[in-house]
């Protein structure tokens, strides 16, 4: 009995683990956000993961009026691979979402959380970033750096506020689970 009893425990505990926030981004604004999605582990910046560089897509597009969820780097949908650096000294590697260290209960996936955002919104779409009018003027107003106000790597309010729109970046727990949400309105 105590064996069970033991073994219910360490599973839980590898369970609450190997869970990294859920993230939601709601794009309430009437423009497309695109965006690079950033996870550390709490205090340090590495291992990093985020969508960037030579993944395909390079960045995260959530259309307006539109929802984005991703429970683990596993269950990415539309998101090809993702850019892991183990170290500043190690050069940052493509990993397919399938990858055993990007799984639910993967080295990378226990170490890591989102923390931060760099986005720009672009009318719907298109391929024009919104500013002043909506022309190839190279003027942007609507993008930023968010962050969960925990990351040391990366600088980024928790919320932002334009002309154009606002967003903001917070996580709640509930239930021993973390939701990390992105809201732009």
């Amino acid at each position: 009995m105590k064996k069970i009893i033991l073994a219910l425990t360490i599973g839980c505990s590898g369970l609450l683990i190997s869970q990294q926030s859920k993230l939601t981004v709601n794009n309430y604004s009437a423009y497309d956000f695109r965006g690079v999605l950033i996870a550390t582990p709490l205090g340090t910046c590495y291992p990093m993961v985020s969508i960037s560089g030579p993944a395909v897509p390079s960045e995260l597009v959530v259309p307006a009026g539109t929802t984005y969820g991703l429970s683990s780097y596993a269950s990415a949908t539309g998101i090809s691979s993702f850019l892991v650096q183990t170290s500043a000294t190690n050069p940052a590697t493509p990993r397919v979402p399938s990858h055993p260290t990007l799984a639910p209960s993967g080295g990378i996936s226990t170490m890591t959380d989102w923390r931060h955002t760099k986005f720009q919104m672009y009318f719907p779409g298109s391929g024009l970033p919104v500013s002043s009018g909506g022309t190839s003027v190279p003027e942007t107003y609507f993008n930023g750096n968010l962050g969960d106000g925990t990351n040391s790597c990366f600088t980024g309010p928790s919320y932002i506020a334009t002309t154009y729109g606002d967003a903001e970046f917070f996580k709640i727990s509930s239930g021993g689970i973390t939701y990390s949400y992105i809201n732009i309105f």
